[in-house]
């Protein structure tokens, strides 16, 4: 009886000496495995925050995404922890590098209504989707935004928004009442002029800066998204946004390799360019080292070996207007539409055709070896 007294007032000792220590530790090398970096880049409502594309951590959506990766690994099954939901076709811009605007998307009517996208919603987070990412087209102008946003559980998951902030400056007091936590803003040039007309649209950069402070100013986690080709990098276009960053405070830098889908689609230079990704990882690594830049998440380092590989249809899933869900944004083959099969049984399936494994090579639509497949669509939404 002593000997076990004294086991538990070791154990409880061990607990306050060494507790914090460890805590700290796996902390700090989860996110650096995940993510690249474990710098804090924001306090949102007092919550850590190392990314907006993971929930705050010591959140209940964090615990969530926790409890169903435990019970992913004691079971065998894969598990869905992020959703990307594309509200609405329509865009007040045309930006040269969308992967959205394909003419076989344009075709097609009968977006999903709001009650269907909240039904959706319901029954991705009763999957274990932890993550949603709510995007467009531009989501900002359906006029149901606020409604959509509500609906979320954010008990269950973090919801982020991806605009290209035009809109963003009235709502985003109101974003942050109805509960969205982050919100991305693409900015794909330093340079005003230069960022307008990459995007067929005037004044855009101008509005999207606006936009941003008022993010700032009601609270949400707010970052910068931007789209980079080996030019854009070879030539500081990259560095440059990365002092824009700096200079407005945003909180986080998602940086994507271009990809070869919607208007990229015969773009075959960004083909089998994984050192490209290694260039990127490199260049950033130097701003993550430093507290006074904004977090740097290489979208290609989270697809590598290095991190969970390409995850699309495995742990990750992205629907269109339409219904019609897909590995993710840009690998655009349809495995089924939610008005016509249960969303589980579509993640099944894309499960099964991906043997519930994540490619450790880096995206599937940049590797020629994959490009061939059935599972594969960097043009069109085409239906497996």
């Amino acid at each position: 009886m002593l000997k076990k007294i004294v086991l538990k007032f070791r154990m409880a000792a061990a607990l306050i000496s060494k507790g914090p220590d460890y805590s700290d530790f796996f902390t700090r090398n989860l996110y650096r495995i995940y993510l690249g970096h474990n710098k804090i880049i924001h306090f949102r409502d007092g919550f850590p925050v190392y990314s907006l594309s993971t929930p705050a951590l010591f959140s209940r959506a964090a615990a969530n995404f926790l409890q169903r990766n435990f019970f992913k690994t004691i079971t065998g099954r894969t598990n869905h922890n992020l959703m990307s939901l594309a509200i609405t076709e329509k865009c007040c811009a045309n930006c040269q590098h969308c992967s959205f605007q394909t003419e076989d998307l344009k075709q097609k009517q009968n977006p999903l209504k709001k009650e269907e996208l909240i039904k959706l919603i319901k029954d991705a987070q009763e999957l274990g989707v932890t993550v949603i990412n709510i995007l467009g087209g531009e989501p900002l102008l359906h006029p149901d935004i606020l409604e959509i946003i509500g609906a979320v559980n954010k008990n269950l998951s973090t919801v982020i928004l991806i605009t290209n902030g035009m809109k963003l400056k009235a709502i985003a007091h109101n974003l942050k009442r109805v509960g969205l936590d982050g919100v991305y803003v693409s900015i794909d040039s330093a340079d005003p002029d230069k960022h307008n007309r990459f995007r067929n649209t005037l004044g855009i950069f101008e509005a999207a800066m606006e936009g941003i402070k008022n993010a700032k100013r009601a609270g949400l986690s707010v970052g910068i998204s931007c789209c980079v080709d080996p030019e854009s990098l070879a030539s500081g276009e990259l560095e440059k946004i990365f002092e824009l960053g700096k200079k407005i405070g945003v909180h986080e830098i998602l940086v994507f390799g271009a990809t070869p889908s919607g208007k990229y689609s015969s773009r075959s230079d960004l083909m089998d360019r994984n050192s490209f990704t290694d260039d990127l990882i490199a260049f950033a690594g130097k701003y993550n080292r430093r507290q006074d830049y904004p977090g740097i998440l290489i979208y290609g380092y989270t697809s590598s070996h290095r991190s969970i590989g390409c995850s699309g249809g495995v742990n990750y899933f992205y629907v269109n207007p339409f219904g019609e869900v897909s590995p993710c944004d840009f690998n655009h083959a349809v495995f089924g539409n939610i008005r016509e099969k249960p969303l589980h049984e579509i993640l099944d399936s894309m499960a099964t055709a991906f043997e519930g494994h994540t490619k450790y090579g880096g995206c599937r639509l940049k590797d020629s070896r994959c490009i061939n497949s059935p599972y594969v669509s960097k043009n069109n939404f085409k239906k497996i």
